[in-house]
């Protein structure tokens, strides 16, 4: 007798969900690697454009320094770049570039300076006579070669006994950054009187004709102060001269160039030249180099006063 037999149905709908599920999973995970992999591709592009924008910038910073110099040998002097602080700006369409110059002989030398100058650099910050008879004579205690303490002056035996495991170094400065190891400077001591001072100038007295203004406004008041006159300051007028000095044998200028190209890169250089005479490609000995450090930004809206544009007068574009 036939028997009905059934056969259970398989189950073809279920393994179809779960495929469709598999695939589902597989098309998500092959989404999210792909916008992983987009955005590092992403990432990398912009490091890598970060990375030649601040090359350029870099490039274009040292040939400031080196455009600084050409024009420190003009031999006219209406054309002669001043060592008096004054800010150069060159301008281009996708950057721009600010290059200022200071002539050490323009500051008071820390080394040599006499005592007067250098103590009108340190009243200009320090009100307080004590406080700056203090600091004035641990100065020169420092830089002279004996240990005889000053007046209020400081000697091994007053570091001794500050806590302090150092003396004085009994000898010229080698950098301003040694200034501030005397007992009694501070950081923002250091900071204000900074553009004022230089280690490079060996001179005892400040060339008006290559000081700022700033400067030759405190020397002047510190004149006034002390019922001195002096002709030299007197006749400038408490400016500079306006063609500035002639780069020759052994001057000494310090360099900052900025740089600014877009939203995307900035450049900072900061170097102390000397000028040896000669040509060209072998007028300036380089004493000092110091990439991405400029004491303030020449992008500061309070030195706009003292900007020069150069854009229509310069005629070496191809060289950046």
């Amino acid at each position: 007798m036939p028997t009905n037999s059934r056969r259970a149905p398989k189950p073809v709908g279920r393994q179809r969900g779960l495929a469709l599920v598999i695939v589902i999973w597989i098309l998500t995970l092959l989404t999210l690697m792909a916008g992983s992999f987009a955005i590092g591709m992403r990432r990398e592009s912009s490091i890598s454009h970060a990375i030649t924008a601040n090359a350029s910038a870099s490039a274009m910073a040292e040939s400031g320094i080196r455009l600084a110099e050409f024009n420190l040998l003009s031999d006219d002097p209406e054309q002669r770049w001043r060592g008096n602080g004054a800010i150069y700006q060159v301008i281009r369409p996708d950057s721009r570039m600010r290059i200022r110059i200071f002539s050490e002989a323009g500051k008071v030398d820390i080394n040599t300076s006499n005592d007067a100058q250098l103590e009108a650099v340190l009243k200009s910050v320090l009100p307080d006579d004590w406080q700056r008879q203090h600091l004035l004579n641990a100065i020169l205690d420092w830089r002279d070669a004996d240990d005889d303490t000053r007046t209020q002056g400081a000697e091994k035996r007053q570091y001794k006994l500050a806590g302090l495991s150092y003396g004085p170094g009994n000898g010229p400065f080698q950098s301003l950054e040694e200034l501030q190891l005397v007992l009694g400077m501070n950081e923002a001591i250091f900071e204000a009187i900074r553009p004022y001072i230089t280690v490079y100038s060996s001179a005892a007295e400040v060339d008006p004709r290559q000081a700022t203004p700033e400067l030759l406004g405190i020397l002047a008041a510190d004149l006034k102060d002390r019922n001195v006159q002096d002709m030299a300051l007197n006749g400038m007028g408490g400016s500079a001269d306006v063609g500035g000095g002639f780069a020759g044998d052994n001057q000494t200028y310090t360099i900052s160039v900025d740089v600014e190209m877009g939203q995307d890169a900035h450049a900072g250089l900061e170097a102390v030249v000397q000028s040896q005479g000669g040509d060209s490609a072998t007028a300036f000995e380089t004493l000092d180099w110091k990439a991405n450090l400029i004491t303030s930004s020449l992008f500061n809206p309070t030195m706009e006063y003292s900007v020069i544009t150069i854009q229509d007068e310069f005629r070496y574009d191809d060289r950046f």
